[in-house]
């Protein structure tokens, strides 16, 4: 993920999925950012974020971010209409949301939390992946669906493929190994840094409509009716 907010001013940013390293980078260059985890449903326990409200209450007054980031998380909570909805009123008008989600295509059934399901489902082992906890597997989408979820709120957003499938392939295979073949989940998480690299290096390539992943950035409406009053 390559973040560059603009240098003339100081922004205030939310950051939700968005990696450690990531931040770190985006307040060297003097921005405000705060972190969110969107709660993936009644169950959800997202251990060690800061907080974990509903998708519906998000923390933050209304108009007060100018830029919000929300990485993948998108494609597993229980209502993403709720989540949008919420980016949208915590956005100042004109504020910039960015958010990458899984998309619909050929290398789709690479998705690392959807193909261990089914794995799990038919053969009745294997432990339960927290990822995916509230709505039970990963959401893919096309244009067009990105297309109706932000227009009630935000202007046409641009959109961009990237990505051949080099985390999810690598996800899936220590989900096969450390969660149904022999569950260490310890050794599941170690794998996950390497796993973050990988996706940097997804999202630098891009392969037109093939790409796994959908990068989208869209401004909220100055005439946002739904949260003019807020």
């Amino acid at each position: 993920m390559i973040v560059k907010p603009a240098a003339t001013r100081r922004l205030r940013i939310l950051a939700i999925g968005v990696r450690p390293e990531v931040v770190a980078a985006i307040m060297r260059r003097g921005h405000t950012i705060d972190r969110h985890a969107l709660d993936l449903g009644p169950a959800a326990a997202l251990a060690g974020q800061p907080w974990t409200p509903p998708v519906v209450a998000w923390p933050g007054e209304s108009t007060s971010y100018d830029r919000v980031f929300l990485w993948d998380e998108l494609a597993r909570v229980v209502d993403d209409e709720a989540a949008i909805a919420e980016a949208a009123r915590v956005l100042r008008p004109g504020g910039v949301l960015t958010l990458r989600v899984p998309g619909a295509g050929m290398l789709a059934w690479l998705d690392p939390y959807n193909a261990y399901r089914y794995l799990r489902d038919a053969t009745r082992r294997g432990t339960d992946p927290v990822e995916t906890r509230g709505l039970g597997w990963q959401r893919h989408y096309r244009q067009a669906d990105i297309d109706d979820l932000l227009r009630p709120h935000f202007s046409p957003p641009t959109m961009r493929r990237r990505g051949v499938g080099l985390a999810a392939a690598f996800r899936l295979a220590l989900a096969i190994l450390f969660r149904w073949l022999v569950p260490r989940e310890a050794r599941y998480q170690r794998g996950q840094p390497l796993a973050r690299r990988l996706e940097t290096l997804d999202d630098l390539i891009a392969v037109g409509p093939l790409g796994t992943n959908l990068i989208v950035t869209a401004r909220r409406r100055e005439d946002d009716r739904a949260h003019k009053a807020q």
